[in-house]
């Protein structure tokens, strides 16, 4: 869901215009099953064994207190609940999208990262006292420490006892490593230092333990520098990107990630303009961009979850909230309620396993991932830009490549670069009749659940009821709640519950009456009026591209069939390899940057005979 225009805020002002009170009757239709957990026992739907594991099994959403109940093999709940928070979200998220809402929660200040797959430069960083961190180039040479017959052998036990950094004297092969120019050069024979003087022909370098010893590693790198007046300020912002990288390593067996003293530390760098930038413990590894969602949101209209009170965006204003704890700016109470949605009428004795679907494993599913910014972020090149690309071109949050000379190099993007795509929406499809049904609980990232089915699955006809109620709105603020809670139109829906990614929870409301507060000015009484809703929200531009966009990824008749996480024809699981080959140049075979494909817009992706050439897979 793209962002469009500015997210425009102001002070709550509860005037003469904010006067109805009252509530909408609705209710809920399910679409596809629907799986809501009820948190009281995480284990319920757990066999013995799966419980001493800690595996996960949940049962669907009750009032009922499932603590230390089982309830494998038995049925599920009579009177199953669709909890209000639920929906409220989901109508929240229709309301910010249509009417230029924020990000309300959007974890905007965490760090940015990626793994880079463009190999870096060796350094050393040391620390001069008052005047901070500096980098001092080095070339990498290669040392004979694993299963290879090139340069002097180290000892097994003596290069284990080695520690990060250890001081060396090496001589240097005039070959480099099987000859071949792009690799480097081969430490001949070495030397562990022992209070004498360093022979003729050696020089100092210093041994860098990278990643353990496997089938594509064949030697351990030192560093050595060649020129120490080259030295380089590390900028501040750059030195603590280092460290959150390194928390990254910490706990990890991948790199022993130490320094060698408190000043100084072996690292691999990008050379920016004379800047050292993207400090890592590892030649190709993660790097820790300067840009947070924050401040790009800022510089593309203000998106940014509202933190004052006195400067709300439209949907906070009647949804409420919470000031995010960086100062004294108060909290906004919400004027709307959500009820829990219920079954309508008693069920009595009828029998309750009709109304769900056998239990069913849900496969691992990923976090989100920001980094990808293949889908996370429009393409910031213009059309000077693209030239001499073949693919989408490369870029991150702080820099992309572009072509100069017949070579690629970074350059740093403006500070409003790159745009956010916008929000994220799930398409409505039958995803789920594609999971396996016999799909193994083992593991800790998978869950077993009990899905309530649809009317036209469990073949019997239910109506959960509930109501909205609202409190001091105006007459254009009740129309867009009209319009979030049923779109005007009967073929959109919204997503609510877990596997939304799956094509579980698409479920449909129907408003079935109006009623306003008002005040007989005769007799003073309170009483209930009933009004037309269908009167509501017939000003909302429907043209606009925030609601036309919502409308096409909102429809959910006919359901679509051709949804699923990207991936490699015949491979329907590990969708990570997609991202992998996603980089990688079918001329060449190698990992270096550049995207093959970036995520489609809404429209682009309803082209199912691909004639744009802009989706994922057919």
């Amino acid at each position: 869901m793209p962002f469009t225009g500015t997210c425009k805020r102001g002070a709550l002002t509860l005037g003469p215009k904010e006067c109805l009170t009252g509530y909408f009757d609705c209710e809920l239709e399910l679409l596809t099953p629907l799986f809501i957990p009820n948190t009281s026992n995480k284990s319920a739907l757990c066999n013995e064994e799966e419980r001493i594991k800690k595996y996960t099994g949940y049962e669907f959403c009750s009032y009922e207190d499932l603590s230390g109940d089982t309830r494998l093999g038995k049925a599920g709940p009579k009177d199953p609940v669709i909890p209000g928070s639920e929906i409220r979200g989901a109508v929240r998220s229709v309301y910010e999208a249509a009417f230029g809402g924020c990000m309300s929660t959007m974890r905007v200040d965490g760090a940015l990262g990626r793994r880079n797959p463009s190999p870096k430069r060796p350094g050393i960083m040391e620390r001069e006292g008052k005047n901070g961190w500096y980098l001092y180039p080095c070339e990498r040479a290669m040392l004979n420490a694993g299963p290879t017959r090139e340069g002097q052998k180290m000892p097994v036990e003596v290069y284990a006892s080695l520690k990060e950094g250890q001081l060396l004297w090496i001589k240097l092969s005039e070959n480099r490593y099987k000859n071949r120019n792009y690799m480097d050069k081969v430490v001949e024979r070495y030397k562990i230092p022992d209070g004498g003087r360093m022979p003729d022909g050696y020089c100092q370098a210093w041994l860098h333990k990278g990643e353990p010893f496997g089938k594509k590693k064949h030697h351990e790198s030192v560093f050595y520098c060649k020129n120490e007046e080259r030295k380089m300020l590390v900028p501040e912002e750059e030195y603590r990107a280092y460290q959150q990288v390194m928390d990254k390593y910490k706990g990890g067996k991948a790199y022993s990630a130490s320094p060698i003293d408190e000043n100084r530390v072996l690292v691999y760098y990008v050379n920016q303009n004379g800047v050292p930038r993207n400090l890592s413990p590892a030649c190709i590894g993660n790097e820790i961009f300067q840009k947070t969602f924050r401040k790009i949101l800022e510089s593309n209209g203000g998106f940014q979850p509202c933190a004052d009170m006195s400067e709300l965006c439209p949907a906070c204003k009647i949804f409420g909230m919470v000031s995010d704890g960086n100062g004294t700016k108060g909290a906004v109470c919400s004027r709307v309620r959500f009820a829990d949605a219920c079954l309508g009428g008693i069920l009595g004795s009828e029998n309750a396993e009709d109304y769900y679907g056998p239990c069913v494993v849900l496969p691992e599913a990923g976090e989100p991932r920001p980094s990808a910014v293949e889908f996370y972020t429009e393409s910031p090149y213009k059309d000077k830009d693209k030239g001499g690309w073949k693919t989408e071109g490369y870029w991150t949050y702080d820099y992309m490549f572009v072509k100069q000379k017949g070579k690629e190099v970074r350059e740093l993007l403006e500070e409003s670069l790159p745009e956010l795509r916008g929000r994220k929406f799930y398409w409505h499809h039958d995803g789920w009749e594609k999971l396996e049904k016999n799909n193994p609980l083992d593991g800790e990232m998978k869950q077993r659940i009990r899905p309530l089915l649809p009317d036209h699955m469990a073949k019997r006809e239910r109506k959960f009821i509930f109501r909205v109620y609202f409190d001091k709105l105006n007459w254009d603020e009740l129309g867009r709640l009209r319009w979030s809670l049923d779109f005007m139109d009967p073929i959109c829906a919204h997503k609510i519950g877990r596997g939304k990614p799956y094509g579980l929870g698409s479920v449909r409301i129907h408003i079935n009456n109006l009623k306003i507060r008002e005040l007989d000015a005769n007799t003073g009484r309170v009483e209930l009026t009933e009004l037309c809703y269908e009167n509501l929200g017939h000003n909302i531009a429907e043209d606009s591209e925030a609601v036309k966009t919502l409308k096409i990824m909102a429809a959910a008749e006919p359901l679509r069939h051709d949804v699923s996480y990207p991936r490699i024809d015949g491979n329907k699981t590990e969708s990570f390899r997609w991202f992998v080959n996603n980089r990688t140049r079918k001329e060449t075979k190698t990992l270096q940057p550049t995207f093959s494909k970036i995520l489609p817009k809404a429209e682009e992706e309803l082209d199912t005979q691909n004639i744009c050439g802009k989706r994922l897979h057919t």
